[in-house]
């Protein structure tokens, strides 16, 4: 039988994943690489990616949003440190010292839970500190919650083990306000080592800062988006993107200008053609505002624009374009004869500032193979 029993297929090739990975260490002159791996690495596969990148030596650190996500790398073998960006909720705090993650001290009292836990199960706690510079979603503030910090880290210290602070930039696109983000960053760390703590790591820069603004590199850089597509508007050429989404046509049908298409009959066939219909649709991660711009697709190397999206299949215009059933349909990266429908370029169509959203987003029906 065959295995693959998923009527869309993501494509993964792991060969150009690890020519990114050292593309990105070659440029970072020493900085450590620290992969992002959350929403499933973005949508490519958490436990092969993570896998795969735990293979090259100089990565020491890896990085995740979720306890959930660091208990997925731990069970593909990943012995790196796994650092958990977020907030945990408390009930899960106990599951991830137990795994070994590295958690993010970002709001007071968190401190003694933690060395609680490592006393109860006999281990140091590894920790960073975020600092809140200005994104507003979690960290401590430099003043009086950093000394707060440094209290509850002197009382509690026998079990626990600070291995960095950090910070995340909120508009990269506005210098003046992400140095102003840097300048309160480095006085937090300059805070925390008066008080006696010591910071092996200072990382504040993701994949668009690491791009365009070297000057934030520090001790390391925290790499997502970049290390499966480039940037979407200012492409350095360095890395390129790794995954192709692709699916299968399933009827062909001759339609008249106005006939109704989907659900509710507000969407119309724009002209006399042919339409073409795919088995995916919104449930496989097929984003309905994409549809509704007339965004593109490939079928047999031309470019065809998607008419209306169900839950489960879409209707693509494929007038003018050769096409039969069975025919391969790429709705994102390269239909395998050279042809190129970047996850960036179809970003931009909706709004998004990276095609790593668009990636994220596709579901479990989607199947992953990895090449």
């Amino acid at each position: 039988m065959n295995k693959n029993l998923h009527n869309s297929v993501l494509y993964i090739d792991m060969c150009q994943l690890r020519r990114n990975a050292e593309a990105i260490l070659q440029e970072l002159d020493g900085a450590q690489l620290i992969p992002v791996l959350k929403g499933n690495a973005y949508g490519l596969g958490q436990e092969e990616v993570g896998a795969a990148l735990a293979a090259i030596p100089e990565i020491r650190t890896m990085a995740v949003a979720q306890v959930s996500e660091g208990a997925a790398l731990r069970r593909a073998g990943v012995t790196q440190d796994i650092l958990v960006l977020g907030g945990v909720p408390v009930r899960l705090l106990a599951p991830a010292v137990e795994l070994g993650l590295t958690l993010t001290v970002g709001r007071p009292g968190l401190l003694p839970l933690l060395a609680e836990l490592g006393r109860t199960q006999g281990r140091l706690v590894q920790v960073q500190v975020k600092v809140e510079t200005g994104l507003h979603r979690y960290g401590l503030t430099p003043g009086a919650e950093l000394d707060g910090l440094l209290e509850e880290w002197r009382e509690y210290a026998p079990w626990i083990r600070v291995t960095g602070a950090f910070t995340h930039f909120a508009d990269l696109g506005d210098p003046v306000r992400t140095e102003e983000q840097f300048q309160t960053y480095l006085r937090g760390v300059a805070q925390l080592e008066r008080g006696g703590m010591e910071i092996p790591m200072r990382h504040v820069s993701a994949s668009a800062a690491s791009e365009y603004a070297p000057q934030y590199r520090l001790d390391g850089v925290r790499i997502g988006r970049r290390l499966y597509m480039d940037h979407p508007t200012a492409p350095l050429g360095t890395v390129r993107e790794v995954c192709s989404w692709r699916a299968w046509v399933t009827r062909v049908r001759p339609l008249r200008a106005g006939d109704a298409l989907g659900y509710g009959g507000h969407i119309r066939m724009p002209r006399d053609g042919m339409a073409a219909t795919i088995s995916v649709g919104y449930g496989d991660g097929l984003d309905p505002e994409l549809v509704r711009v007339g965004g593109p697709v490939l079928i047999g190397g031309q470019r065809a624009r998607l008419l209306a999206c169900c839950m489960d299949q879409t209707v693509v215009d494929v007038t003018g374009i050769p096409c039969a059933v069975d025919d391969e349909v790429t709705l994102l990266g390269g239909d395998g004869h050279g042809n190129w429908l970047s996850s960036q370029e179809v970003s931009l169509l909706i709004g998004e500032d990276e095609g790593c959203g668009l990636t994220s987003r596709l579901s479990g029906r989607v199947g992953r193979v990895y090449l």
